[in-house]
């Protein structure tokens, strides 16, 4: 066969090219479909009104980008080329955006024909598509919790975590997405109780008139409403207990010591003042707080309030997480009869905890004991 005329070898150049600009703008006209399924797979919430106007424009762009494109590709005009698969793959695609529930099936189904969203798929939890697996919830905890710390200890000076804006937020959304494990750990029902069985040595007065070694507290849990991260971190302690005691004895508080292999101290000095440091209350020991805790025996609203402890925050305080709710007036009285003030160095005079118990509210509302998922 001869070469092609000069004319011909120029219209096969053309052809090539608008055929190469038209599968370019076919293909970006699918990612904008593809991304706003994507969009509305997570945000199942949006306006509909919203929805049929992306969904015109979605149209409306893939018409402009495929205008005239059947002959593309070398067809007989018969509609079999390249331009009209690409035109009936975005319209199919855009006929099928307002068609998205809120139904699991449905967002699981769209979502594992998406490979850039197969592990949303795996996550979606419920009909408002707002939940994620507990182990999920695991890590975004952990990855904010990282970063209130980071935030913290990069404020300049004179900035403080309750008032400044990084911080704050920072902090508000560690204390959302604690709340979210909370609940799908431990339940929807509130509040939660830690049970402590205590050992009492010989070396306490009284020891057998009182009752020998055994004793226990029961410490309910603030709303996690209020103190999230600070309940979430007490739970950690008793999911990970490893042994402590009572081993300071002081005038307004009793303080413990604890062994929680992988709990850190809190990320930020959690506090609200609509649950203040009352008699009776727990409360975290130190600066920055946690794990050691302390039961209140008198009001320290003062003294662990906001501006308490040091003069350079006026805002700072002791995270106040719970209260004692059965054994106040009984064992954590005989606590106080320990020999010895402060700080206990003889390990034979603490009280002992022997056993940290998570206690659940079933729906009759009684407690139980909580029980890991297997």
């Amino acid at each position: 066969m001869g070469k092609l005329p000069p004319e011909d070898k120029y219209e096969k150049v053309k052809r090539q090219e608008e055929k190469f600009f038209l599968r370019i703008g076919g293909y970006a006209a699918l990612g904008l479909v593809a991304f706003i399924l994507i969009h509305f797979i997570l945000h199942p919430h949006e306006d509909q009104a919203l929805l049929q106007q992306v969904e015109h424009d979605v149209g409306e762009a893939a018409d402009k980008w495929l205008h005239g494109s059947s002959s593309v590709g070398g067809g007989d005009g018969g509609g079999d080329g390249d331009g009209d698969k690409l035109r009936r793959s975005v319209t199919n695609a855009a006929d099928e955006v307002p068609a998205i529930t809120k139904t699991d099936e449905v967002l699981k189904t769209i979502a594992a024909q998406i490979p850039q969203q197969q592990e949303a798929a795996a996550v979606v939890q419920s009909n408002d598509n707002d939940k994620l697996t507990e182990e999920a919830l695991v890590q975004e905890v952990e990855r904010l919790d990282a970063e209130v710390r980071q935030v913290k200890a990069s404020l300049p000076q004179g900035h403080f975590m309750e008032t400044d804006p990084k911080g704050v937020d920072a902090s508000k959304r560690l204390q959302e997405a604690t709340r979210k494990l909370l609940k799908a750990r431990y339940g929807a029902k509130e509040p939660f109780r830690v049970r402590l069985d205590l050992e009492f040595q010989p070396t306490i007065a009284d020891f057998e008139k009182d009752g020998g070694k055994d004793g226990h507290i029961l410490i309910e849990m603030a709303p996690s409403e209020l103190q999230p991260h600070s309940i979430f971190t007490y739970m950690e302690v008793a999911r990970n207990y490893g042994g402590g005691g009572f081993h300071r004895i002081a005038g307004h508080v009793l303080q413990v010591q604890v062994r929680a292999p992988g709990v850190k101290h809190l990320a930020f000095q959690e506090y609200s003042p609509d649950y203040p440091h009352k008699k009776g209350t727990v409360g975290y020991a130190g600066r920055p707080s946690g794990p050691a805790w302390y039961v209140s025996l008198v009001n320290n609203a003062r003294n662990h309030g906001p501006g308490s402890q040091q003069k350079a925050n006026p805002h700072e305080a002791d995270s106040c997480f719970g209260t004692v709710i059965e054994g106040f007036d009984t064992d954590v009285q005989r606590i106080r009869k320990v020999d010895g003030d402060g700080f206990l160095g003889d390990h034979k005079k603490w009280v002992l905890i022997n056993k940290m118990q998570i206690m659940v509210p079933g729906v009759d509302g009684e407690y139980t004991e909580w029980k890991p998922k297997t």
